[in-house]
């Protein structure tokens, strides 16, 4: 009798801790079974009343709020669906409904998105690796998607089958590396901006996902004291003037080879300093980082062929 009350009691036990991680596995978000959870498609206003004239606060993208209920309500003469929301610090405000989708996805790699939901339709763009999307609806294998302006293209319904996750932490590093990125390539950035950026898409290095190889070709060879490309031999390596021949990397992080030549270009390996490399071609353009300025020079190094800046080559 007394094991059948102690294995009633951990049971029970159980269920509290499980039930109290899903309550707080929404960032935050205090949610209960039944609720109904929706996420931000953008940086977006929400406001105190449901006729939208007060401002109250701004949902960050993809910050989840519990949906309470759905309001029809004339906004300018216009019915407009409006969502009565509770946020994670349990502020009530109203939002537009179309502001909100039912959760934030991933795309892992560069995914077809489709006019309708099937593969015979026309393909409507292509969705790059790391691109943060909402599911709008899902339709057995097939998820209608909000991504926004891509190209000069805005995908607001079309439909993918696959090439995306909505785990959590990937999510999170999408939002932190869009969000560095774009201060990265703001002129407008304040260095301590720039700065916090640098160091966040540092952090999404090491990270485990496909966030890792993305912030390190946005980032180019970094070093320990953390300068894009630092040379710490101090010996002045720069531009040597070659068109053909042999030359040395002379940086302490490593030098990335590049399939076109610029930062822009995808990342095919990380030559390690110290190496021999084999040079193939001259670009003509010139750029300057981390205070060395070089053109990039097509290269040849252990059975791979790209480009590489020759601000950290030496003869």
């Amino acid at each position: 009798m007394k094991k059948l009350i102690y294995n009633f009691v951990v049971i029970c036990i159980s269920l509290i801790l499980i039930q109290g991680c899903k309550k707080g596995d929404k960032q935050g978000l205090d949610v209960a079974p039944g609720d109904i959870v929706k996420y931000a498609k953008f940086s977006t206003a929400i406001y105190k009343d449901q006729d939208l004239k007060t401002w109250g606060a701004t949902l960050s993208k993809t910050e989840p709020v519990k949906l309470l209920e759905t309001l029809n309500v004339q906004i300018r003469g216009t019915a407009t669906e409006i969502a009565k929301v509770k946020l994670s610090d349990n502020t009530v405000l109203f939002v537009p409904a179309k502001n909100l989708a039912d959760k934030p996805v991933v795309f892992i790699e560069d995914t077809k998105a489709y006019v309708r939901n099937n593969a015979s339709s026309k393909v409507f763009a292509i969705i790059p690796k790391g691109t943060i999307g909402f599911v709008l609806q899902e339709n057995a294998e097939w998820v209608q998607v909000y991504v926004g302006q891509l190209d000069g293209k805005w995908i607001t319904q079309q439909w993918v089958n696959s090439g995306f996750t909505a785990e959590e932490i990937r999510v999170q590093e999408a939002k932190l590396f869009e969000e560095s990125a774009a201060i990265l390539k703001n002129t407008a950035s304040k260095p301590d901006q720039k700065k916090q950026a640098e160091a966040n898409l540092k952090d999404l290095t090491s990270s485990t996902g496909i966030f890792a190889d993305m912030s390190r070709n946005l980032l180019g060879p970094v070093d320990r004291t953390g300068y894009e490309g630092a040379n710490t031999n101090g010996d002045g390596a720069g531009d040597n003037g070659l068109n053909s021949g042999e030359a040395t990397v002379q940086t302490a992080a490593g030098l990335t080879m590049r399939d076109q030549p610029g930062t822009n270009g995808n990342s095919i390996v990380i030559i390690p300093n110290g190496t021999v490399i084999k040079i193939t071609g001259k670009g003509t353009t010139e750029e300057t980082i981390a205070g060395k300025t070089s053109v990039w020079y097509q290269v040849e190094w252990n059975g791979y062929r790209g480009w590489v800046f020759g601000g950290f080559l030496a003869l």
